[in-house]
């Protein structure tokens, strides 16, 4: 399932990273990206919402890696 997550960085720039969530560990979460896998820190994502639907039609839920 992945999410495209919006997020600010350092700079105060927004960021969008589209991925599939892998971990959430001590306040980040781990993103598998086309190209390689990305931590980002819970603070820093000021939105998201799901690209891909699941088969039942359910919706996925991006806090809930590993689930």
């Amino acid at each position: 399932m992945r999410f495209a997550i919006d997020t600010i960085d350092d700079a105060g720039n927004s960021r969008i990273y589209v991925g599939e969530p892998v971990e959430l560990a001590d306040n980040h979460l781990r993103i598998r990206l086309r190209n390689g896998e990305l931590d980002i820190a819970i603070n820093r994502i000021t939105d998201w919402f799901q690209i891909d639907r699941q088969e039942k039609g359910d919706r996925g839920q991006l806090f809930a890696a590993n689930a």
